[in-house]
């Protein structure tokens, strides 16, 4: 402490004699800034679907177990087919014979023994034994259930042996590489927050973890009754520690842009207007000139300036109850207040040859 006590005698010293005020100081400089919009929304899987089949049967095979993770295309239960494949092979055995037939009506066609009107039923026998063949294709394919994107099955709903009908669930699978975070923000935010925003989110069934994102999309319309408009974003789930129906606390960096800053203590309101002191070198001097600002936002102890000054500007904190306008000044070091700083006397000054250095 001994610098702060050298600091105020120096200063009462000063005060004494009439000559420069003692002051700290410091450059104006660019920081972030970002309006921080917080809510509460509720995490959603990527893609989600209850699997079920389009034909009745009973179960013959199950590939998979609960909670398994798949792939696109995996095989998970099978119907009986037995029914189904002497049929599929019927119809391929008319296909084959379709196609000999229309053969033989073509070579006698190209002698002149049949009409053109048997050539065409021949074709007609043929496309309409084929379009059979892949229905009945097609419904055997109805009849084995494949996973249709790569995702972590639910628990598993049937049995070996259990007879089912279409639309009756087998089970459920998400995609959880990626989750949608839905919420509601104020419709006054709505120019703030575009897809691609920035957010931030966490859970109290994931203490200390933070996960990150950005807005995907906005609702189309704004809710009449509580003047809110939904917001979904995407969250990369890369270690699956996300689940869907997770509760999360959400603050969403709209508007983030880098802007000109000052020390929250270098402001001084005076009615509606807010004002700065300058130091501006004039001569051998530095001399207080004060100064109109705009401001914007605050942030961890500075506050933005819109407009009044200029990068590398430097403005009084400390030691503005003693200036006026056009008062001469002399710069202290903050670093005197520190226990480990000087005892005592300015690291600046006013006179010619610091005052040169301050700037």
């Amino acid at each position: 402490m001994s610098g702060l006590w050298a600091l105020l005698a120096s200063w009462s010293a000063t005060a004494q004699r009439g000559g420069p005020a003692n002051v700290f100081a410091e450059p104006v400089q660019e920081r972030s800034f970002s309006r921080d919009i917080e809510a509460l929304g509720t995490l959603e899987p990527n893609e989600q679907v209850e699997l079920s089949l389009n034909a009745s049967d009973r179960i013959t095979a199950l590939y998979f177990d609960d909670g398994e993770r798949v792939r696109r295309g995996k095989t998970l239960l099978s119907l009986a087919q037995r029914e189904q494949l002497a049929l599929v092979e019927s119809a391929e055995a008319n296909v084959e014979e379709a196609a000999r037939q229309l053969q033989r009506v073509i070579r006698l066609a190209e002698a002149d023994a049949v009409s053109e009107s048997e050539l065409d039923r021949a074709q007609r026998d043929l496309d309409s034994a084929e379009a059979n063949l892949r229905a009945l294709q097609s419904r055997q394919k109805d009849r084995v259930l494949v996973a249709p994107f790569d995702g972590v099955l639910g628990f598993r709903r049937v049995s070996v042996g259990s007879f089912v009908r279409p639309g009756d669930v087998v089970a459920t699978l998400i995609d959880d590489s990626e989750m949608n975070l839905d919420f509601d923000v104020p419709s006054i935010f709505t120019r703030s927050i575009q897809p691609g925003t920035a957010i931030v989110a966490e859970t109290d069934d994931l203490p200390g973890e933070v996960f990150e994102g950005e807005i995907a999309t906005l609702d189309n319309r704004i809710d009449p009754v509580t003047r809110s408009i939904r917001a979904r974003a995407k969250i990369p789930n890369p270690d699956q520690l996300l689940r869907s129906g997770m509760f999360m606390r959400v603050t969403v960096t709209a508007d983030p842009r880098t802007n000109l800053a000052i020390p929250e203590e270098a402001v001084q309101p005076v009615g509606p207007k807010t004002f700065v002191w300058r130091v501006t070198p004039e001569a051998d001097s530095l001399i207080a000139r004060r100064v109109e600002v705009e401001l914007g936002q605050r942030a961890e102890g500075y506050i933005e300036v819109v407009g009044g000054l200029e990068l590398g500007d430097r403005v009084i904190t400390e030691g503005i109850i003693r200036v006026r306008e056009g008062s001469e000044l002399r710069l202290r070091d903050k670093s005197m207040l520190s226990p480990d700083g000087p005892a005592a006397g300015p690291t600046l000054s006013g006179g010619p040859a610091t005052a040169g250095a301050a700037n």
